[in-house]
């Protein structure tokens, strides 16, 4: 088979930066509505669930087709092949699932909260309300809206690092007195969450896993 160079691959986006979601909770805290700052996280946030979404679809016979969006079909011969139709596009398929294993790109229980950050994001134009939006999905919890309480936390496939790292490091996201009272009901409703969650005490798997 030839080299994987040979093939356009997708490419996808990365969970975001600590140190970029801190320093819009830091502003926040200040009072100060800091309309760039929402937009850079946001945008970042809204680039990684568009990725999340088209990897829930390739993991389900899907794929998005890198090189024209087109969704491309598995042709299942002795060795799998993803094909586009609409371009020409081709590659094992071998390689394509090996752009998005062991990066938390499966949208799974998060699936729904994903496509509703993805469908208003954009279309709100008040940077409060896109504020909103991205601390209410960082704060979602895998399968919350269903029968399944206790779902893994959704910020490990959003954010970078471990989950134990991760969920400390909501836990302390809002500083100073002026945070929106709709961040500061969000943070306390997902320690609530939180705190009787068997991932909480290791009960769900290794609370310090690596997630990526």
């Amino acid at each position: 088979m030839s080299d994987h160079t040979d093939y356009q691959l997708p490419a996808w986006a990365h969970r975001l930066r600590k140190a970029q979601i801190e320093r819009l909770y830091r502003r926040v805290g200040q009072g100060l509505l800091d309309e760039d700052l929402i937009d850079d996280v946001g945008f970042s946030l809204y680039a990684r669930c568009i990725s999340m979404l088209q990897v829930s679809e390739a993991i389900r016979g899907r794929p998005p087709c890198p090189g024209c969006g087109e969704t491309a079909q598995l042709d299942k011969g002795s060795t799998t092949f993803a094909k586009c139709t609409h371009c020409g596009w081709t590659c094992p398929w071998s390689l394509y699932k090996k752009t998005y294993q062991r990066k938390g790109l499966f949208a799974g229980g998060m699936e729904s909260f994903v496509k509703e950050f993805v469908r208003r994001f954009a279309a709100t134009r008040s940077h409060r309300e896109r504020l909103i939006l991205i601390d209410t999905l960082i704060h979602r919890f895998h399968w919350e809206s269903g029968d399944h309480a206790g779902g893994r936390p959704g910020a490990c496939s959003l954010i970078e690092g471990k989950m134990k790292d991760i969920m400390a490091f909501l836990d302390r996201l809002s500083y100073g007195d002026d945070i929106p009272p709709e961040v500061e009901h969000t943070r306390e409703a997902w320690r609530r969450k939180w705190r009787g969650n068997p991932w909480s005490s290791g009960r769900g798997q290794s609370s310090g896993q690596d997630v990526g």
